[in-house]
């Protein structure tokens, strides 16, 4: 009798989470309010050296952003074996959350470049480093299998069925992060900063042969716009994020749910503007955004809007990015803000003896000039304009005797808004109004 009630105990979860997923998360209405770590948090390292290491991952990240972007949509090692290569897995920031019945815990990268929202577990014969243990679906009462059948299965491009009742999938990132593994269904749970709890179904990876980097994290959690990410599982029209300085002892914080909505009540100190968010056919996952142009101290640059608009073929446009740390400009657009920066500064570049091919565009300046005056810099968007504060665009270096901006080369006719941008700035998608909003805060 105990043999029969467990399998029907068994049946009844698996009936329920499947029959939940993908559409029960559209009743998803909960305050979620988690906070997001820093990959680099509790090293105790110099802001030199921890922009240092954001710039090293920029530079993966814009590789990998340049091959998706650029209409050339595989690598060459992946485009032998047909894997399509998504943004680098070395990331930025850390969300915790558990996984299973009883709750195991994970703490998985926030991406907002790619979809899938997977996990190592402890099945896998190929293992990156956590110092977390590792998620074991034998240990989960809640742990169902998707069958080939299940509509998230069909949505990953390269699946495939060992049995009709097992979903297998393959993943990659450009920068050579892979995982493989099988795909099935789990309960989420997040914990509020405020310490409530919402538990709630989800698709995701069980990584059984992963490889690449994960920065010390379990995996990853895409929060892209194809069906496979968290967003749209649990079908969340809103969501924000205010990402703290690197050198700040505050946590960043990620809002979804309802709670999103009056998030400018709280934390703004500066009006709240909004321009539209753009969608590629071609490159479905990403945040393009409405971008106009660049003005470097009193003078908008005579940039053609052509050098920021989004290709029919997927190629060109900017994004907008939580994973990447620099904002990234196609060449001719970069070298035509430099070249503002330059006269205006009245600098010379810094040699390349002088200074690191992580150190973004830097200019030699004098060691006893003290706190140099630099010319502003402005975004401008469709109906929004964003004054960047000189914090999030420039870092100096006394030791040295640099300025350095925080800006380098896309490698590709794209652009990305990367995260030293977007720091002490409240930022809120609106995927209802197809909206992207942001105000400066104290975040």
């Amino acid at each position: 009798m105990r043999q029969i009630s467990v399998a029907v105990v068994v049946l009844v979860v698996a009936s329920a989470l499947c029959a939940l997923l993908p559409d029960a998360a559209a009743g998803f209405a909960g305050d979620i309010r988690v906070d997001l770590t820093h990959v680099d948090a509790g090293k105790e390292l110099p802001k030199h050296e921890l922009i240092r290491r954001a710039m090293q991952r920029s530079k993966a990240r814009a590789a990998a952003l340049s091959v998706v972007r650029s209409g050339g949509r595989y690598s060459k090692s992946a485009q032998a074996a047909g894997v399509p290569v998504r943004p680098s897995g070395d990331l930025e920031y850390v969300v915790d959350f558990a996984i299973g019945t009883p709750p195991q815990p994970v703490s998985a990268l926030l991406d907002t470049g790619s979809d899938l929202v997977w996990t190592q577990c402890d099945t896998c014969t190929a293992c990156l480093g956590q110092p977390d243990p590792l998620f074991s679906p034998g240990m989960s009462s809640s742990y169902v299998p998707m069958r080939c059948s299940g509509q998230l299965c069909g949505d990953i491009l390269h699946h495939g069925c060992l049995r009709p009742d097992t979903c297998t999938y393959r993943y990659s990132y450009g920068d050579g992060t892979t995982t493989l593994g099988y795909y099935a269904t789990e309960l989420f749970t997040f914990t509020s900063s405020s310490g409530e709890k919402q538990t709630v179904p989800l698709g995701f990876g069980c990584g059984t042969m992963n490889v690449g980097s994960l920065n010390n994290a379990s995996g990853i959690v895409g929060f892209g716009r194809n069906p496979l990410s968290l967003v749209s599982q649990l079908s969340i029209r809103r969501f924000s994020y205010c990402l703290t300085p690197y050198t700040s002892n505050k946590k960043s914080t990620l809002l979804f749910g309802s709670l999103a909505d009056g998030v400018y009540d709280d934390d703004s100190t500066g009006p709240v503007q909004t321009t539209a968010l753009l969608q590629s056919r071609q490159n479905p996952t990403f945040y393009y955004v409405a971008f106009t142009g660049v003005t470097v101290g009193a003078r908008r640059l005579r940039i053609p809007a052509s050098a920021f608009a989004l290709k029919y073929d997927g190629s060109g446009g900017v994004i907008i990015d939580s994973g990447t740390a620099l904002t990234l400009f196609p060449a001719a657009v970069l070298a035509e803000v430099v070249r503002a920066f330059r006269s205006q500064l009245r600098l010379p570049l810094a040699t390349s003896s002088g200074s690191s091919p992580d150190d973004g565009v830097c200019f030699a300046a004098p060691v006893t000039a003290g706190r140099l005056a630099v010319p502003r810099l402005v975004f401008h968007f469709h109906g929004a304009d964003l004054d960047l504060p000189r914090r999030n665009y420039v870092l100096e270096d006394p030791r040295k005797g640099r300025l350095c901006l925080l800006l380098a080369d896309s490698g590709d006719s794209g652009a990305t808004i990367g995260n030293f941008a977007q720091q002490n700035m409240r930022v809120l998608y609106d995927l209802e109004r197809e909206t992207l909003s942001f105000a400066p805060a104290q975040c």
